[in-house]
This record gives structure tokens, C-alpha cells and sequence, in this order.
């Protein structure tokens, strides 16, 4: 038998002469048997009820007389007493009565303040936990959902949201149905989503109702920035900040580039005859909440500015072949090589002929490295100043369907439900009974429970900023 008993009993309400309860035991691996009492009524019929299979139910009665016609039928039962302290007058376990109770621990606890609330979690204490789940007959099932988006949906954050949010709904169903309530987690996102409609509502009125004005304002802005990027090739053409690039191959480079830029503007200016027809779109799919806007404005975004992109990738692609070239020559200078098949690098002896053309093809690639740094700084600059703007829209859309304001409504309200800070008072110490302490729940605080019941809510736009970097400074190319 377990060395020490510990009891979670209800704190009985005064009016009843005579109380009746059952609960489960549990013994654990630290040498220590827990009773949790879940369920009391001031009636017999609680214990005339037919005992279920388990062998961990426990029965039994708060008085002077336990029913003894009945205490035969359950191998574990427990009779207490209130008197000036709290007495127990038989406990069997298992079907063994237990004579010294003075080892056991009584914990009494508020039971509508235990039911309510929500906030007492394993990391607070594992048989803490344990009574929550009994008395609320829950039983820790996993709710977090798969955010794991297909591949197909992996470019525009808008397809992301709208498959995100599916599943967000799916879960919020299925938790309700299961749980047949609305418990914190899911008012949280409730009134995300209501927020979210509220705010779109709010943008839609503020923009203006006349689209040809909106477009008009579009096309100027998408105007000057084709300005603008033309005016800075022609800046990267010449000598900028007084740095000798090589003349010819930089300006190959630039004409390329504008060419890019030019094929760009024209493609953007036979699309603008179809702007109202995505205004209408974003028009209709604005009442579906700001965070729908968000994700769209995003997309459009990234459309807007794919001409610089497709830069950066010929930019970057050129980089990483120069840097790739020079350090493999590199090795031609100490006499090693690369070896593929075995993926690591083997000494070798060139040829007099080698060497002369390997230093040739070094001298090149050194030369013209520093022009085409220079396009591949500036426009992976341009990179990652929009992976910056997407990852802001993202993380705007995380913190409006994460804003906790149900549960902050709950701590300003002092509601039950979130508490969870747990304090012990010790009630009779006396040597010949058995430790009575009281149970007391505080509500925890706001962090505490932001982080408790945030929604399974991803972000849309995940940058690992510590590849990003690697990838920069190698010129492999930033997705």
C-alpha cells in the first residue's frame, strides 16, 4: 500500500446534515495514492446507483452513519466526519481498510470555482489537472490544428489564408461539438472573427466609392515606382557613389534589366484595364473581414513588384555562379578539386596549361564580381524589403485572429474560469488526524493567459531570417 493518501474533497455545503459522494483513486509512481472526489449530492440514491466496472471508483459519506447495507458493494470507500475538525472514520482502498490515517493529506477545494474554471493546467499541477478533467468530464483530447499547407497555396497568401481559415473553422465545429460548450479557446477566436468583420466593414467605408478614383491613384503610384527603378538603373549604369565598374559589362547589365522593367510596365499597363474588375473583387471580399483585405493587398503586392524580383533572381543566379567559379578555382591554385561522388574534396596535379587558364578565368570572374555585387545588393535589398512587408501582413493577420480580448473580458470580469493560481492553507495540523489544507484559486495573469488560450492560429509568411542571411551572402536565391 501506498505510504501517503491524498484526499481532494469538496468543501460541503453547512446546510446538509448528511453528504454522499463518489470519485475515482488513482495511485501514482511516487509512492502516493490520490482520492479525487468529483461528485456529492445530500442523497442516498448517489450510492444505490450500479457501480461501473472500473476499480478505481470510490464511494462514500460525509456523517455520522455510512450505509453499511451498502459500503459492502464497492471495494473503496471513504467515511468522513466534520466536527470541530475534519475526522475520517473509514477509508478502504482496493478492499484493504486502512487503520492509520494519519499519513493521508485532505485537500478541500471550492467545487463551482474547480468546475468553472479553465486556467488550471498541467504545468500548474498534474492532479490538479486531473480533478478539472473529472469534474468536467473532459478527457485532454489534442486540438491544435494541421496548418500544414499544400503545395499548391504556398506562393500567394492569399489561397494560405483562405485555407488556414477553413481549417480554423473546421476546428472551432468540431471542439464545440465535442466539448458542448464554448470554452476559451474558442470565444477567443469568436470574437477574432467578429473583430475581423467589424474591421473590414470599418476600411471599406473609409475608401472612396468612385473606383476610377482609386484606380487613378493605383496606377500613379505603380508610375513612379517604374520611375523610380528606371532612374536607379541608369544611376547603377554610370559610376555610382565614384566606384570603377567594369563600363561595358555594366552596361549590358543595366539594359538588360530595363528591358525587364519596360516589358513590366507594359504588362501592367494593358492589366489596368481590368483594375475595376479586381477593385469589384477586393470590394466583395472585403466583407469577409481585414483579414481577407490584408492577405489580398499582399498578393497584389507581390504582383505589382514581380518585376524587381525577376531581377534579383538573374542577379542572384549571376552572383552565385561568380562566386561559385572563384572559389572552385581557388582550390586549382593549392592543387585540389571537388570531387562529386564522393562530396568532399581530393587532392589533384594540374597541368602548366590548367593553371594558365584557370588563372585567366579567376582574373575574369574577380574583375567583374564587384559589378554584379553591386545590382545584387541593391536588388536583394529590394528582396527582402518585401519578404519585410509580407511578414508585417502576416503577422498583422496572426494578431487580429489571436487578439485575446474574450479572456481579458474574463479577468476584468473576475470570472472563474480563469483561474488558476493555486494557493494552499493549512486548515488542522493536529498530530492525531490526518492534514486538512484548503484549496484557494486566484486568476492568473494576463500573459499567463493570453498564452494559455491562444487559438491554433499560424502565421501565414514564415521567414528564417538566419537562412536568409546565409543564403545572401552565398547568392543562393531567397524564395
Amino acid at each position: 500500500m501506498s505510504n501517503t493518501i491524498r484526499i481532494l474533497l469538496p468543501e460541503f455545503p453547512y446546510n446538509l446534515k448528511e453528504i454522499y459522494f463518489k470519485g475515482y483513486v488513482s495511485a501514482n509512481n511516487d509512492f502516493t495514492t490520490t482520492i479525487y472526489i468529483t461528485k456529492y449530492a445530500g442523497k442516498v440514491e448517489l450510492l444505490s446507483k450500479k457501480q461501473n466496472d472500473w476499480e478505481n471508483e470510490i464511494y462514500g459519506s460525509l456523517g455520522n452513519n455510512f450505509p453499511k447495507k451498502l459500503s459492502c458493494k464497492y471495494r473503496n470507500y471513504l467515511a468522513v466526519e466534520r466536527s470541530s475538525a475534519l475526522q475520517i472514520n473509514k477509508l478502504v482502498i482496493n478492499g484493504n481498510q486502512i487503520n492509520n490515517t494519519n499519513n493521508c493529506v485532505v485537500i478541500l477545494y471550492n467545487y463551482d470555482n474547480v468546475r468553472d474554471s479553465q486556467a488550471i493546467c498541467v504545468s500548474t499541477n498534474d492532479y490538479f489537472s486531473k480533478l478539472v478533467n473529472l469534474i468536467q468530464n473532459e478527457d485532454n483530447q489534442d486540438d491544435m490544428t494541421n496548418f500544414n499547407n499544400p503545395s499548391w497555396v504556398g506562393n500567394s497568401m492569399f489561397m494560405q489564408h483562405i485555407y488556414n481559415y477553413w481549417i480554423l473553422i473546421q476546428w472551432l465545429i468540431s471542439t464545440v461539438k465535442r466539448d458542448k460548450k464554448v470554452a476559451i479557446k474558442q470565444g477567443n477566436l469568436i470574437c477574432a472573427v467578429l473583430i475581423d468583420l467589424v474591421l473590414g466593414y470599418i476600411i471599406l467605408q473609409l475608401l472612396p466609392q468612385n473606383k476610377n478614383v482609386i484606380s487613378s491613384t493605383l496606377m500613379g503610384v505603380l508610375e513612379r515606382l517604374i520611375h523610380l527603378l528606371y532612374t536607379l538603373l541608369k544611376w547603377l549604369m554610370g559610376a555610382p557613389v565614384g566606384l570603377k565598374l567594369n563600363n561595358a559589362f555594366n552596361k549590358m547589365l543595366g539594359k538588360y534589366f530595363s528591358y525587364h522593367v519596360q516589358l513590366w510596365w507594359l504588362f501592367l499597363d494593358v492589366s489596368g484595364e481590368k483594375l475595376d474588375l479586381i477593385l469589384d473583387i477586393y470590394k466583395y471580399i472585403g466583407y469577409l473581414g481585414f483579414t481577407f483585405q490584408t492577405a489580398l493587398v499582399a498578393d497584389l503586392i507581390c504582383i505589382a513588384t514581380f518585376h524587381s524580383y525577376c531581377i534579383y533572381v538573374y542577379a542572384a543566379r549571376l552572383f552565385n555562379i561568380q562566386i561559385s567559379g572563384l572559389i572552385a578555382l581557388m582550390r586549382l591554385f593549392v592543387g585540389r578539386k571537388y570531387n562529386p561522388l564522393r562530396g568532399g574534396i581530393d587532392s589533384c596535379e594540374y597541368t602548366n596549361q590548367e593553371l594558365f587558364v584557370g588563372t585567366v578565368a579567376f582574373t575574369i570572374l574577380l574583375l567583374l564580381l564587384p559589378t554584379t555585387a553591386l545590382y545584387y545588393i541593391v536588388f536583394t535589398g529590394f528582396r527582402v524589403l518585401s519578404l519585410v512587408v509580407q511578414y508585417v501582413l502576416a503577422k498583422l493577420i496572426y494578431l487580429v485572429q489571436t487578439s485575446p480580448l474574450y479572456v481579458i473580458f474574463l479577468w476584468l470580469t473576475q470570472s472563474p474560469k480563469v483561474r488558476g493560481n493555486i494557493l494552499m492553507e493549512v486548515v488542522n495540523d493536529e498530530e492525531d488526524s490526518p492534514l486538512v489544507l484548503k484549496l484557494k484559486l486566484f486568476n492568473r495573469s494576463i500573459p499567463e493567459l493570453v498564452n494559455l488560450f491562444q487559438p491554433p492560429v499560424d502565421i501565414s509568411k514564415h521567414v528564417k531570417w538566419t537562412d536568409l542571411l546565409s543564403n545572401m551572402l552565398v547568392g543562393k536565391q531567397i524564395v
